[in-house]
């Protein structure tokens, strides 16, 4: 088994190389800055960015790995951080870009290798304002609206692959970085941020994470594909799932009551 994570260096990406590794997952990531350490991924690693999605270094990177099961993406960012009419337009575009369409253009140059005897898993993260406003956060909330979308359009129309999304939670990890450095932009997020950090012992944990990103790959496609889980509040048991499905068709879908579409 072959698993590609974008973004190994990250966190998540890191902790979740190490389970994958154990579980019997050949590694190959990518990494922007700080290249992994851990001797089953270093000489599989690739310096990438999602902007360069059609460098030729990815392309070939790609091809030389081969038939891949699992994909999963751990980019992200919080930037830039403040109101419309203060951000950086180019920032901004480059913040909502990075949080979608320029994973979901890495992800389409790895499909054309994916495994064609196993259903290969494709997951990605999704992040806050899928239910509520996120204000000074519009970058990051509107490229995760549309990554969540992308993944249940992807699941549809690819019968042979299956597509989920997780939102993580409050994680403690390098992301929220960019609050504490935005501090007054960020508004009441900066001192809720500060505060989680410094006396907080609710955040979710990694391992929390990467126990349910285990689950999705374990389940159907019919209960898991072109879905957006939340690892704090969701139960991922076949039971509970089949039950939300008799429920709802569309459970865990982007969707406003009584809409049809």
């Amino acid at each position: 088994m072959k698993a590609i994570i974008l973004s190994i260096s990250s966190d998540i990406g890191g902790e979740l190389s190490k389970r994958l590794f154990e579980i019997g997952y050949e590694i190959y990531g990518t990494y922007n800055t700080k290249k992994p350490v851990n001797e089953f991924i270093k000489n599989n690693s690739l310096k990438f960015n999602v902007r360069d999605y059609d460098s030729k270094k990815y392309k070939n990177w790609l091809k030389s790995i081969g038939n891949w099961d699992l994909f999963i993406s751990c980019v992200g960012t919080q930037d830039p951080i403040g109101k419309f009419t203060d951000v950086n337009l180019n920032e901004w575009v480059e913040g909502i870009a990075e949080n979608s369409t320029y994973q979901i253009a890495s992800l389409m140059q790895a499909l054309k290798y994916r495994s064609k005897e196993v259903i290969p898993n494709i997951i990605f993260f999704a992040g806050g304002g899928t239910n509520s406003a996120t204000p000074f956060y519009s970058a990051q909330t509107l490229g995760k609206i549309s990554l969540i979308k992308a993944i249940e359009l992807l699941d549809d129309e690819i019968d042979d692959s299956k597509f989920s999304i997780i939102g993580p939670g409050w994680v403690k990890t390098k992301i929220h970085h960019s609050t504490l450095n935005a501090k007054e932009k960020a508004g009441d997020n900066y001192y809720k941020t500060l505060e989680m950090i410094n006396t907080s012992t609710q955040f979710n944990s990694i391992e929390k994470v990467i126990d349910d990103i285990i689950k999705i790959i374990s389940l159907p496609k019919e209960l898991v594909g072109g879905r957006n889980f939340s690892s704090v509040n969701d139960e991922l048991t076949i039971k509970n799932l089949k039950r939300l499905k008799l429920l709802n068709e569309n459970f865990y879908k982007l969707r406003r009551k009584l809409n049809n579409q």
